[in-house]
């Protein structure tokens, strides 16, 4: 009789965890289902109302991922009350609700918001980064991928990278060269899944596409960004490459001071092959462009930077490019900055002598 003690109590308890999910879910379909024909702010108080309702499945923990699973995929629930089960999958946090998330992201007759949520609560469960990084970078190369799930899937990216730069090389030129406002949160995200790789697939997807964006443009200044938080990778067999990449970036961004000031991070990991570029910049037409310059030269301790820094600390008061502009930073912060690099730079050089 003992031997069968263990069985029967843990049935009791998963039928128990199961009928706990039942209520809440049956509950959640009510919600759902009072949304027909109201208006936005109505469905909003709706779904507030259907969130609360993670606080009675929360306690469950992984005992919840199944009858959630089957929730999710029931073809006899309404696609909100599925979203809802989705949602509550991922709140869980719990391992045991990956292979459920992974299955309903790939399932291309889902509902896309729910898919996107599927996405969302992959990349926020406890479970190995590779295993989420996997699935979002499967996910994204399906083709005609709804954009609301591809979103969601660059976002899950962004923090964890991809490996297989190509794949995510191809959705940052899904919209051509030139990609619109609404395209270009998109490209974003997806410039940042390459920021955040450590492959050198991904290093060499950035470059190539900042080759390929138009100079000035906020596609390539996103590129170049994303670029720069690569730099220390840029080395090696990369190393011609990539300095060739930034030279030109440099001579056709001049007009764009936010681009130069993520070059100027970039060109520092090259070492002494940067300096020249730092050097031209003392005579850039933006201040915070001279100013991070100076503090690069500063840290390079590139003495023979010092006449031209010297000259345009001088004439600072009078340089229209120190002058208060809306949008940019404080000019006396700006020239603050330039002067504490030419001081470092004046004790490296008495330190030299």
């Amino acid at each position: 009789m003992k031997i069968f003690t263990l069985p029967i109590i843990f049935i009791a308890v998963a039928a128990a965890q199961d009928v706990e999910v039942a209520r809440v879910m049956a509950r959640v379909d009510a919600l759902a289902a009072q949304e027909v024909g109201k208006d936005a702010r109505d469905v909003a108080a709706l779904d507030r109302r259907a969130r609360a309702e993670f606080k009675e499945i929360a306690p469950l923990g992984w005992r919840a991922a199944a009858p959630l699973g089957a929730a999710a995929f029931d073809p006899a629930r309404s696609a909100k009350a599925k979203l809802f089960a989705v949602l509550f999958l991922g709140k869980l946090h719990d391992p045991a609700a990956a292979p459920l998330l992974s299955r309903f992201l790939f399932d291309i007759a889902q509902d896309p918001d729910a898919r996107a949520a599927a996405a969302s609560g992959l990349a926020a469960l406890d479970i190995p980064p590779a295993a989420a990084r996997r699935d979002l970078c499967a996910v994204i190369a399906q083709p005609d991928l709804p954009r609301i799930v591809l979103d969601e899937a660059l976002i899950g990216l962004a923090r964890l990278g991809c490996p297989d730069g190509n794949v995510v090389e191809k959705v940052a030129r899904m919209s051509g060269s030139r990609p619109g406002n609404r395209d270009l949160p998109t490209v974003r995200r997806a410039l940042t899944a390459l920021s955040s790789s450590r492959s050198e697939s991904s290093a060499k997807a950035l470059l190539r596409l900042i080759a390929w964006f138009p100079a000035e443009t906020s596609a390539r200044t996103a590129a170049i960004s994303a670029l720069a938080v690569r730099r220390n990778d840029l080395t090696g067999a990369l190393a011609s490459e990539s300095l060739d990449i930034v030279r030109e970036a440099f001579r056709t961004e001049r007009g764009r001071p936010e681009s130069i000031l993520s070059l100027i991070e970039t060109v520092e990991a090259f070492g002494s092959e940067g300096d020249e570029l730092l050097l031209a910049l003392s005579a850039h037409p933006d201040a915070e462009v001279i100013a991070r310059a100076a503090e690069a030269l500063a840290r390079r301790k590139i003495i023979r930077a010092l006449p031209a820094l010297e000259a345009v600390a001088v004439g600072a008061l009078q340089d229209p490019r120190f002058s208060p502009k809306e949008g940019r930073p404080d000019p006396a912060v700006l020239l603050a900055r330039l002067e504490g690099a030419i001081k470092s730079l004046r004790l490296t050089r008495a330190a030299a002598r």
